[in-house]
């Protein structure tokens, strides 16, 4: 039974107290509604410092009401005490946290509202106090009347002076938060703004590259009068389909980059007079992950270029695969592998910038020797 009570007392104030939450949910702004249950919170984890305190301040406060009126027994001086002390702490709190609604009039009106009603409850008090001893209007000290007007009256003074510096001070803190919150977010907007135009710049640099060296090769076999150069024409006009959206656009995808690449190879197939193999293996389900515009194709170019291209033959391999929680996508070439330091050409410098304004620490492109002979450029990026 001893068990028992306790449990279902516990269950009975906890259901009181979603109840009085739900209640105060209803009625509270979003806001004060948080910073209530922060200070629920507080006074749940400090609740034995907190009670200590406050009898610790209400046998001195006692003690200094005897003092002054020595006539006053101690348990009359700690119900005194415990009360106005109370009191006192609500009244804080409130202001404390209902600065919005004390904010909403004027200072002077809610000091005067404040110091009428204190004073309003010592005469109250001070009537019932002198009729309750049986004595009547004729029989009141008019100096004892003034002097207990006088100490209300400084006591009311006090008291609204202590709770409209309270609340509006909070209110003070609160519009310095809200206009710090305010330039962070500008500072926020401003940054992307200039990240996404280093992006754009960035992106601008590869258009160049692209279309000049595409030219080329079809002058090349134009010139040569190669029987390649109609299906070169074709594999053109379908690169530069593919290519000239992504001139232009923030984000592309796993699967539109693989088709820009393979319409890049087929040409240098063509024009390598078909010494060149290439495989692109993208799975389905990653074809529609996003994907930075032109870095593959990229990467792509240097396995060409820097890589099967000085040998005039060879083979290049795309793959896409998921690695944890990250998308990574690779281009090997059997070419004749890392001859001068990697990564310092302009298109991977490129590459290594965009990466950095776009994500951060969280992507990167690596590229190193293949164990078989040839290279290894992999970029990776959050999935």
């Amino acid at each position: 039974m001893s068990t028992i009570l306790p449990r279902a007392l516990a269950e009975r104030i906890k259901a009181v107290e979603g109840r009085l939450d739900a209640w105060a949910a209803r009625r509270l702004s979003p806001e004060e509604y948080a910073e209530a249950v922060e200070l629920d919170r507080e006074v749940k984890r400090h609740f034995g410092r907190i009670a200590i305190s406050f009898v610790l301040a209400t046998l001195i406060v006692a003690v200094i009401i005897e003092g002054i009126r020595p006539q006053t027994t101690l348990g009359t001086a700690l119900v005194f005490s415990f009360l106005g002390l109370l009191y006192l702490v609500c009244a804080v709190v409130s202001a404390w946290y209902g600065y919005r609604k004390w904010s909403d009039r004027p200072a002077w009106k809610v000091f005067a509202i404040l110091v009428a009603l204190i004073m309003g409850g010592g005469a109250l008090g001070f009537a019932v106090g002198s009729f309750g001893d049986g004595r009547t209007l004729a029989d009141l000290s008019t100096e004892k009347a003034m002097r207990g007007a006088a100490i209300t009256f400084l006591l009311g003074m006090t008291f609204a002076a202590l709770l409209v510096g309270v609340s509006r001070m909070r209110l003070r803190d609160a519009a310095q938060t809200a206009a710090r919150m305010k330039a962070e977010a500008e500072r926020e907007r401003i940054a992307r703004r200039g990240a996404q135009a280093e992006l754009k710049l960035l992106q601008a640099q590869v258009e160049p590259h692209f279309l000049f060296n595409t030219l080329a090769n079809v002058r090349y076999l134009v010139q040569s009068g190669s029987p390649d150069a109609l299906a070169m024409l074709d594999h053109l006009i379908h690169y530069l389909r593919s290519a000239l959206p992504e001139i232009r656009s923030e984000g592309s995808t796993v699967g539109r980059e693989a088709e820009l690449a393979r319409a890049y190879l087929e040409i240098m197939r063509i024009r390598m007079g078909g010494a060149l193999e290439f495989s692109i293996d993208v799975p389905e389900e990653l074809a529609p992950r996003s994907f930075p515009p032109l870095m593959l194709i990229t990467l792509v170019e240097n396995a060409i270029k820097h890589g099967v291209g000085p040998r005039g033959r060879g083979r290049v391999e795309v793959r896409a695969e998921l690695a944890a929680s990250a998308l990574r996508i690779a281009v090997d070439d059997d070419g004749r592998g890392i001859v001068q330091p990697a990564g310092r050409g302009v298109g991977l410098v490129n590459i290594r910038a965009r990466l950095a304004a776009a994500f951060g620490e969280a992507a990167f492109i690596a590229i190193e020797d293949r164990a078989g002979g040839g290279t290894r450029a992999v970029i990776q990026v959050p999935a």
